[in-house]
């Protein structure tokens, strides 16, 4: 209770902070007669109002179309000041580099050639530096426009090989699609859904994954948008395991509704799947962070597989790359993760695999394979910029490591 308390604190004040520091950033250099002044007082007010306001909704009925209005236009301005503020911050520190050197070259030309030249003029400074924050107001929203273009449209499918010696002919070119990371709820609805629905089953897969944070919202508040996913078929069935933002909102609750819909829930599970003489464990965890929200919910990678019968290959579900230390201690073949959306956003992308073992991709601990998918939707600001969303199809091949490849097909509009 005492960390949350202190988290909760330490993020208000980051919050303000921030808001505070564009309000400075934005409006000093502006005359004080300007009517700027006051637009940007009122809109970054006006963004805090939005936002709390907007959170709030969550808990209450839903009023349409107040709701929805509310929603994506909270969740896009939220967006839209986060690029603001990350362009304005690399923006300051390029101007205090520029004043540094030039204060240095300066004190050389000086020490070489005499008196100082006469100061710069103040009226000057302000116009550029009004100039330079109007094109980072550009900036942001240009990069605004292009992250929800590349968040909404349909994922691309990426194609992942996935080579083991000793593979049974039978089990050669098994697919798995995996979807990960849906987040159905504000901004991700049912059209949305149903179109990723309709784009998996064209793929005809022999079986469908669902690895974690598939939901944004309680049971009774979102079923609606959630119901395509029920849609899902494929010939061996459709496995599904927890992440962290199920435990947000009725963990419990979720996988029996999901159950009660024919989805095999791997909850520390295993399933067998046979294929024409061949067999593939499929196995699930719950999240890695599970045990936060139910202490009886522990990630117990290894106990999912605790009783199984004898098979080919085995793949386990884990929503977080983390997961894999103790899936490659418990022999797995193949772990399948989402979580990290391949940071989502820049300048995210560029750091997020400081804080995963494996952030994107494929790759190997020890003998096991882990491939993490960059998610099907998106988190929060309805956005994506350096880190496009994927429908993955992944295909079991016999043979060596070098067997293994990754491709994004780009074959839809």
């Amino acid at each position: 209770m005492v960390s949350m308390i202190v988290f909760g604190l330490f993020f208000t004040g980051l919050w303000f902070g921030a808001h505070y520091y564009l309000w400075r950033r934005l409006r000093g250099p502006l005359h004080p007669e300007s009517r700027w002044r006051g637009v940007v007082t009122w809109a970054v007010v006006g963004h805090i109002v939005l936002v709390t306001a907007t959170m709030s909704m969550r808990s209450m009925p839903r009023v349409e179309p107040i709701y929805t209005i509310a929603q994506w236009t909270s969740y896009v301005a939220m967006g839209f000041f986060s690029l603001l503020l990350i362009l304005m911050i690399f923006k300051d520190v390029a101007e205090w580099l520029t004043r540094r050197l030039g204060a240095f070259r300066k004190t050389e030309s000086t020490e070489v050639s005499g008196p100082a030249a006469l100061p710069a003029d103040p009226s000057r400074r302000l116009f550029m530096s009004s100039s330079l924050n109007a094109a980072v107001v550009g900036g942001a929203a240009v990069a605004s426009k292009w992250g929800m273009y590349e968040a909404l449209r349909l994922p691309d499918v990426v194609e992942v090989g996935v080579p083991f010696e000793g593979l049974p002919a039978s089990l050669e070119g098994f697919r798995i699609v995996q979807i990960s990371d849906v987040h159905v709820g504000p901004t991700v609805r049912r059209g949305h859904v149903q179109a990723i629905v309709d784009r998996v089953r064209e793929l005809q897969p022999d079986a469908i994954v669902i690895t974690g944070d598939l939901i944004e919202g309680m049971v009774d508040r979102i079923w609606k948008d959630v119901e395509p996913i029920f849609d899902l078929r494929a010939p061996h069935g459709v496995f599904y395991c927890t992440g962290n933002h199920e435990y947000y909102w009725d963990a419990p609750g979720w996988c029996k509704a999901l159950e009660e819909q024919g989805i095999v829930v791997l909850n520390n599970a295993h399933a067998l799947i046979e294929h024409q003489g061949g067999r593939v464990l499929m196995a699930g965890c719950t999240d890695f962070s599970a045990s936060r929200h139910d202490p009886d919910a522990v990630s117990d990678p290894q106990g999912a597989r605790e009783g199984a019968p004898e098979h080919d290959v085995s793949v386990l579900l884990a929503h977080q790359p983390k997961s894999i230390h103790q899936a490659a201690a418990a022999g797995y073949d193949l772990q399948l993760s989402g979580h990290t959306h391949g940071g989502q956003m820049w300048p995210w992308n560029l750091i997020i695999g400081w804080f995963h073992p494996y952030a994107v991709g494929l790759a190997r601990e020890a003998r096991t394979w882990i491939y993490v998918s960059r998610g099907t939707c998106y988190w929060g600001p309805p956005m994506r910029i350096g880190a496009p969303a994927e429908i993955t199809q992944i295909e079991l091949l016999a043979g060596a490591p070098d067997r293994a490849y990754r491709r994004r097909r780009r074959d839809r509009g």
